[in-house]
């Protein structure tokens, strides 16, 4: 998600020479004689059990095995990615209790959004703090004691007119779109991403990495420039990942189209060219209709049932998930719906139950893996997303959880998903 309340919603890409020279040139982060404040607190805490889970092997050959054993993934939203701190939107912070829970719910993969632009330095290095990422590495060090794959991405640094946190945009500050502009976010793009790679390289196979969320510039018609640098910008993201070695040579890649909208993936993505075969899938993220899915001004879902949207029904889902499957996964290239779900009213209940299990199971059908949103957002109405109670590490939508994991690991056809019971 863009923001919790307020933003919403194969050929190669050849970079010029002077960007090759550029990720070339990005050093190491400088080692500092003093750490920064915070530093040895983050290292103190840092759990015994985070650190002493193994880095695990790289056993799968291609990253659609990877999603196809992980089966149903969950996302730790409003956490790492809120940009003023991980509690500062209301959630506790992360546990290794809570990612134990996440396991036994049924869950093989946690995308964990991170949100770096707070806790960088000024150009021209973009140093990174060291307290952040340990406790970023903290967190992925629970989900690998935990036995769950994670993901972790540039979160909110994209997010759209964000200020004070944007810095991966597609606009100049006068919102135009200009080469001086590309080229600075370029930069930034690949020294950031060179630090993130070269600290978590020792990682094994329990970590993927994904490029970037929701990059867009507004909600009409993109420009087709933006196509353009968005595939550049996942170009230099293989290019800058690959070329940090260690375990990044193979690490399992995700990169997105813009907006991770599926319409305009179609229309406008190029799949980079990466010297690791097989590792690299496509995310994408699905909210339709989202007056119903994210707004809650709108309370029912299906064509059978009363007062539901003009469009974004079920055979909506199964057309947008059929053009995934012959575009992409019939072609060798994975994909990862990285963020979908519908959220919570309560008077409607089952309606979000109807819509997650049915976009749930239309994904599983066609090999994509489906990544629950969740938010934290307990209560009613408009981006509650909430499904782990993050206070008890219980469960708030027993219901919703069955669904979830009915769709994903038992056999049954789309058509016998139970329609939604009337509600009272």
């Amino acid at each position: 998600m863009i923001l919790a309340s307020v933003f919403r919603s194969t050929s190669q890409i050849l970079l010029g020479a002077s960007f090759a020279l550029l990720v070339a040139s990005c050093g190491p982060p400088p080692c500092p004689t003093t750490a920064p404040a915070g530093a040895a607190d983050a290292a103190a805490t840092t759990s015994a059990a985070a650190v002493a889970t193994a880095p695990r092997e790289f056993t799968f050959a291609t990253t659609q095995e990877l999603f196809t054993k992980a089966k149903l993934g969950w996302n730790l939203g409003n956490s790492l990615d809120v940009p003023e701190g991980e509690t500062a939107w209301g959630n506790p912070r992360a546990t290794q209790e809570l990612m134990n829970a996440v396991a036994k719910a049924g869950f093989g993969l946690i995308r964990i959004p991170v949100t770096w632009s707070k806790h960088m330095g000024p150009a021209p290095d973009f140093t990174i703090e060291p307290s952040y990422f340990a406790r970023v590495s903290e967190v992925i060090g629970f989900a690998n004691t935990a036995g769950l794959y994670a993901v972790v991405n540039v979160h909110h640094d994209g997010a759209d007119n964000f200020k004070g946190v944007e810095w991966l945009t597609l606009n100049d500050e006068q919102g135009k779109t200009t080469d001086a502009n590309n080229a600075a976010v370029r930069e930034r793009f690949a020294k950031v991403w060179t630090q993130i790679a070269r600290h978590f390289a020792g990682f094994g196979e329990e970590l993927l990495f994904e490029s970037m969320n929701e990059i867009h510039d507004g909600y009409g018609n993109p420009d087709p420039r933006h196509f353009a640098f968005i595939n550049e910008l996942n170009q230099a993201f293989v290019n800058v990942v690959r070329g940090t070695g260690g375990n990044n040579a193979k690490r399992h890649l995700v990169v997105p189209g813009y907006n991770t909208n599926i319409d305009h993936t179609l229309k406008g993505f190029k799949l980079p060219a990466d010297p690791t075969p097989k590792r690299l899938a496509l995310s994408v993220h699905y909210y339709d209709p989202y007056l119903f899915a994210l707004q809650a001004k709108t309370n029912t879902w299906g064509k059978g049932s009363p007062s539901p949207d003009n469009w974004g029904q079920e055979d909506f889902v199964v057309t947008q998930f059929d053009k995934l499957k012959t575009t992409f996964i019939d072609r060798g290239v994975p994909v990862f719906m990285g963020e979908y779900g519908a959220t919570h009213q309560d008077a409607f209940a089952d309606y979000q139950r109807y819509y997650v299990e049915y976009v749930t199971k239309a994904a599983v059908d066609r090999g994509i893996l489906p990544v629950i949103w969740d938010n934290g957002g307990s209560g009613s109405g408009g981006e509650k997303f909430g499904l782990m109670d993050r206070g008890t590490n219980g469960v708030l939508h027993p219901a919703l959880l069955d669904a979830l994991k009915r769709a994903a690991t038992s056999s049954y056809k789309l058509g016998d998903v139970a329609p939604p019971k009337p509600s009272k």
